[in-house]
Order: C-alpha cells, then structure tokens, then sequence
C-alpha cells in the first residue's frame, strides 16, 4: 500500500500491459475490502474513507449535488479554504484516499503482550501461553492508501488518526495497534516510524504480487510487523 510519502519506484509512464494489471489488482483489493466490510457479522471492521473536497458556485442549486457537506468540520485541513466562504458551498468529490481497520489474530510475541504476570501465569505450560499469545485479536491497520497527487498533504496522517480513533469507539480494551509493512519500502518505514511506530519483528515469507513482467505472479517479500501502543498515545495527550 502507498502512503501520503512518494515512493522511488513511482514511473512517469506505465505500459498497457501494465495498467491492465494495476487495474485488476485494484478491482480485486477493492472487492476485497467491500466484502470484507458488508458481511463481517461480528467482527469488527471499519474502512475510513477520505474525499477530495470541491467548492460550486454560490448560485448553484446544492439540492441537486450529491455528497454535499454540511459543515466545513468534516473538512480536516478547512483553514485552507477561501475565508467568508458559505459551508453549504463545498461537496465531496472523488476518493483520494482510504484505510482499513480490521480486529483479527496477530501474534507478537512474549515481550510486546503487554499483559502484566501473574501466579496463573507461572502455572502455564509454555506451549498453552504460545497458543494464547499466536490467538490475541489486535486492530490491525492495512490498506492505507493515498493517490498519487494527495499525498505529503496530510491525508495520510489523517486517516491513521480517524483508524486509531476507531479503534477507541471499539471500546474493547485494545491498547495498541499493529501493521505490516514492505521492507523495500523505506518511505513508508519511515512515515510510520515518525508516528511512533516500533518494530517488532520480520517475516521473510510473506507474498506479493510481481507486476515486473507480463503475466501477473506471486513472488516472496520481507514484510516488517509495527506496532503503535494507543495507551502511550492517551498519556501524551493528557501532558503525563
């Protein structure tokens, strides 16, 4: 997935071949993510959505556009808008931007658990705490994704607050949220990184798809699993 950082790779001109494969992956991602959403019965699920924002002019009938904005606090970088300007004005355009936040199984390992010990514990057997460890449910960020022309504008950094936000109105106990990330993509490392993110550790067996030659395949990928604690996060935002 792309971040609002710019990635090397990026080409200025892309063969037919090329965005037929692009568009494909792009359909299926997206089926993904629509399915994953509409039946995902108790599972926690949320995808947050970011828009580009259009201005109309003042005599324009706003009862007639679609996805009209109400007030210009639905509109995260609003200081940026023209001054005087009437909030029934601004309607919202194209997708530019989306992330998806999902509760599944996620394992870390002893160390980042996070659980404090106790007499239970020690009573354990080490394979039982493996398994409880391998099954802890963990918000899992993935999918963040930013066009092109949007990104280094802050919508990155905003869908990653309206994610973690998410994950608080969950209201289930969770105090961190966990990601996974390329590791041939240092830009994105690197954003993260700058928003408290840690390393936990790397997985060489993860998959991805090869869109280097004409037909699509699957090829191995170092993948870096994140993890950001949300309860460091509250404590900063209460000065402690």
């Amino acid at each position: 997935a792309q971040e609002d950082v710019p990635n090397n790779n990026d080409k200025k001109s892309t063969a037919p071949w090329k965005a037929v494969q692009l568009a494909y992956l792009r359909n299926y991602q997206r089926g993904d993510i629509l399915s994953r959403n509409a039946f995902k019965k108790d599972q926690l699920v949320d995808l947050i959505v970011a828009r580009r924002v259009y201005s109309v002019d003042a005599s324009s009938n706003m009862n007639a556009i679609a996805n009209k904005i109400d007030s210009v606090d639905q509109i995260f970088n609003a200081d940026q808008l023209p001054a005087g300007g009437d909030e029934s004005k601004f309607f919202a355009g194209e997708i530019i931007g989306y992330c998806e936040m999902v509760e599944k199984k996620f394992g870390l390992g002893g160390s980042f658990e996070g659980d404090e010990p106790n007499d239970d514990d020690n009573q354990e057997d080490d394979d039982e705490k493996e398994v409880k460890m391998e099954e802890k449910l963990r918000p899992y960020l993935g999918n963040l994704s930013v066009v092109k022309y949007a990104r280094r504008s802050g919508v990155g950094s905003k869908l990653m607050d309206e994610g973690e936000q998410v994950v608080r109105e969950w209201d289930a106990g969770h105090t961190e949220i966990v990601l996974q990330v390329e590791e041939d993509n240092p830009s994105a490392i690197q954003f993260y990184k700058r928003r408290g993110w840690e390393f936990v550790f790397a997985d060489p067996t993860c998959r991805r798809y090869d869109t280097s030659g004409f037909f699509l395949k699957e090829s191995r990928v170092t993948k870096y699993a994140m993890i950001k604690r949300l309860d460091q996060q509250k404590a900063d935002q209460n000065g402690l």
